[in-house]
């Protein structure tokens, strides 16, 4: 290679070594980003699982044709309130027999109820923990909790007890199921026989759901009693042992998605449609009819028959309550005065 080649190579590489010293770093935009980018860090779910475990029991009592019902239960503080479902102990309170609670570190302590709610299939039961404490599991915010994100269901199904499974909210406000009161929070986190009255628990390590029933005609379809409804029905449940509940005497149904531009309900706009006025009671008197479209109690949007029934029923009897409805596309509001429901 002659001298001038050397000195015009020698060059380029000079040219070449400071462009890729001093050129500054290209910033990531929308065309050139990483599709994929790197997660945010995940809590591990065996982490989140041992420190909830210590505080889940296992739940035994009679059933009324002489075998055993099994079901699953949670604490609530450190006196011994555990929390499950109506149903587990439904035959035991029938025909008075013992309710057992079997814990994570092997005792088995009989319990006794506190109080239940069998319209919202939910249970408090009390046990004597002597000097041996279960861990609390922390009460969540079901409102909070988004369709995607990541649960852990723990119990014991089929009496193999504290096993977890893991999966995410797939559906929320699911009503019609099971009761007037119906709420659910649906999941694909295995929920088997055994698992009523377990906790389904957020990463956070809240529970923010009571596991409570599956639909044997499907897959992956788990259903749970959101915790906020155990949070407003418990100071009930601790004080009198029932729950006291208002009524206005409508039942409402809830609204499909292909019925809902018919009634003129458009956007993020939800509500229940009125099938029955009781005469004589509260919504009659304030000139509720059939067929309305109930949008919002309190200036609270009604998002199911389920939640219609929960804000009537937590009003206060003799307090005026004011109802939002639409009626030929128009909209009105009411005032009804709810009475106690006998």
């Amino acid at each position: 290679m002659t001298l001038p080649c050397l000195r015009l190579l020698a060059c380029l590489l000079i040219w070449a070594g400071a462009s890729s010293v001093t050129a500054p770093a290209q910033r990531p935009t929308a065309r050139n980003a990483p599709r994929n980018p790197a997660p945010a860090t995940f809590p591990s779910i065996a982490d989140v699982a041992d420190r909830a475990n210590g505080g889940v029991v296992n739940i035994q009592s009679v059933s009324e044709d002489g075998g055993t019902s099994i079901g699953s239960g949670f604490c609530l503080d450190a006196k011994g309130e555990l929390v499950t479902n109506f149903h587990v102990i439904r035959d035991a309170l029938k025909i008075g027999g013992p309710i057992l609670v079997v814990t994570q570190d092997g005792r088995t302590l009989p319990a006794s109820v506190r109080g239940y709610d069998e319209a919202t299939d939910l249970a408090l039961l009390e046990v004597d923990l002597g000097q041996a404490p279960l861990p609390v599991l922390p009460l969540g915010n079901s409102d909070a909790v988004r369709v995607g994100d990541w649960v852990i269901a723990i119990g014991s199904p089929f009496e193999l007890d504290h096993s977890v499974t893991v999966g995410i909210i797939s559906g929320k406000g699911r009503s019609g199921l099971d009761g007037a009161y119906d709420d659910f929070l649906q999941t694909d986190a295995a929920i088997n026989f055994g698992n009523s009255g377990g906790p389904l628990v957020a990463l956070t390590g809240e529970v923010i759901g009571i596991n409570t029933l599956v639909l044997a005609r499907g897959q992956g379809l788990g259903f749970a009693i959101p915790v906020n409804i155990l949070k407003d029905i418990l100071p009930d449940l601790r004080t009198l042992g029932r729950v006291r509940r208002s009524s206005i005497g409508v039942e409402a149904a809830d609204i499909s998605a292909f019925d809902r531009r018919g009634l003129g309900l458009t956007g993020a706009a939800r509500g229940v449609r009125v099938v029955k006025v009781e005469r004589g009671m509260p919504g009659d008197q304030a000139g509720i009819r059939r067929n309305d479209v109930i949008l919002a109690v309190e200036n609270m949007p009604v998002a199911s028959s389920g939640h219609f029934n929960r804000l009537v029923a937590r009003s206060r009897p003799g307090a005026a309550v004011q109802i939002r409805i639409r009626r030929e596309e128009k909209e009105y509001t009411v005032t009804a005065t709810p009475i106690e429901k006998k």
